[in-house]
């Protein structure tokens, strides 16, 4: 099924200064990014650098991967239906697909984070302690504190847009620099923000919280982003280019023929969503 790694970022910029995303209906945003992400795990890192398409709807999103062979059809996709709560993963090489409600994927990732804290809490103290508490620093959030950089650093103009710096620091951890965005000063995104990036193992739940406190500023789109994942390893995206589509006019013919962007195929088979599994104590130097 999908890579871990599919996830929505929101690392988003427009090509033209507009009014805030949101006032139309029926509007749909059309952003196409580049992706590039370093997964570490037990096994060692690994780089991939792909090509996104975002399909933004006030009611749905859906993230394109374009990751084959096959530069005109995305290779994997997820649908976020925000009204019925529900995610889905797609698989368009094998045409399988994995549904999971909020609720189910929440508890899902409560139990990843368990697992996470016994397997830190496992390793004697040295060398391969640090790693492991440094591989899960992102996810095993509680008793972080977080805050705003005071002096965050100079606005950086994207796609013709003057961006403001938003950088979150950890007080307790003064080298580790969780997340920086350049902010669109006028696009806001029509949903959720922080229990978006939450639910995609993009951040930590106490960092989806800190963002939620500060949702005025994390409202607005990011043009550029730069993160450390709770999924594992670290993401920066940059967006090539962004349109804004009336949704009875948009093209479907624009995915390489897999149709309406918010809507599963039907002939996909559904499996099931793998529960996690209790991470290795011996993990490699």
């Amino acid at each position: 099924m999908p890579s871990r790694t599919l996830t929505l970022c929101a690392a988003l910029a427009i090509t033209i200064a507009t009014a805030a995303f949101g006032a139309a209906e029926d509007q749909i945003l059309v952003v196409e990014q580049d992706y590039n992400i370093i997964e570490s795990s037990k096994d060692g890192p690994a780089a991939r650098d792909v090509r996104q398409k975002l399909y933004i709807h006030k009611d749905m999103v859906c993230i394109d991967e374009y990751g084959g062979k096959e530069g005109d059809k995305p290779t994997e996709s997820i649908i976020v239906d925000l009204k019925n709560r529900k995610i889905v993963n797609l698989n368009h090489m094998d045409k399988k697909k994995v549904t999971e409600d909020f609720d189910v994927r929440r508890k899902r990732l409560e139990k990843k984070k368990k697992n996470a804290d016994e397997d830190l809490a496992a390793q004697p103290a040295g060398p391969q302690r640090d790693r492991v508490a440094k591989l899960y620093r992102a996810l095993l959030d509680d008793k972080r504190r977080y805050a705003l950089a005071e002096n965050p650093g100079p606005a950086k103009t994207l796609a013709g847009a003057s961006c403001s710096l938003v950088k979150i620091v950890a007080e307790d951890a003064p080298e580790y620099t969780p997340l920086e965005a350049y902010l669109h000063p006028q696009i806001e995104v029509p949903y959720e923000n922080a229990d978006m990036l939450y639910l995609l193992q993009i951040i930590g739940d106490k960092l989806a919280g800190f963002m939620r406190k500060h949702k005025e500023t994390f409202k607005h789109l990011p043009m550029e982003l730069h993160l450390e994942l709770a999924a594992g390893g670290r993401l920066d995206t940059k967006v090539i280019t962004v349109t804004n589509v009336d949704r009875n006019e948009f093209n479907t013919n624009s995915r390489g023929g897999l149709g309406n962007p918010f809507t599963a195929p039907a002939n996909y088979e559904e499996r099931a969503v793998r529960a996690p599994k209790a991470e290795t104590k011996d993990r490699p130097d």
